[in-house]
């Protein structure tokens, strides 16, 4: 009887191994890129919930034409995860009344860099199908 395996049934384990691997990357990639939007997604609403606290408070949005608004929201989200987002840059602007306001997300890096997202003070988002993002390929 002999013992270990042979070549043969060692190159059919790695050629199974790497069939089920190119099945597994590529969906593996649209994962982390839909989680990558999805944070981007959540991160808007965080700062749009932030603004309607602030509103309920002061009877209006804060003043957008600034652009600084780190000291206006620490009581009412937390702006390290945000901050320290690499993948999106926010943006927020309104008007100079505290009536309205608009979110932006802008991608920043990775292979779908110029992907926006945009949010306004009524919820309503203006790539209705930001969720839905398609990966090419997909």
């Amino acid at each position: 009887m002999r013992k270990g395996f042979t070549l043969i049934e060692l190159l059919i384990v790695v050629i199974v191994i790497a069939i089920l691997a190119t099945f597994a990357i590529p969906q593996y990639m649209k994962a982390v890129e839909r989680a990558k939007v999805s944070k981007g997604a959540h991160h808007i609403g965080l700062i749009a919930q932030a603004m309607k606290m602030y509103r309920a408070d002061t009877d209006e949005y804060p003043d957008a034409s600034t652009g600084d608004f780190g000291d206006t929201f620490v009581d009412y989200v937390e702006l390290n995860e945000i901050d320290n987002d690499s993948d999106w840059d926010y943006t927020v602007t309104g008007d100079a009344n505290g009536e309205t306001f608009t979110i932006t997300a802008d991608r920043t890096a990775g292979p779908y860099a110029g992907q926006v997202l945009e949010i306004n003070e009524m919820g309503e988002w203006d790539n209705s199908d930001h969720l839905l993002f398609r990966i090419p390929g997909e």
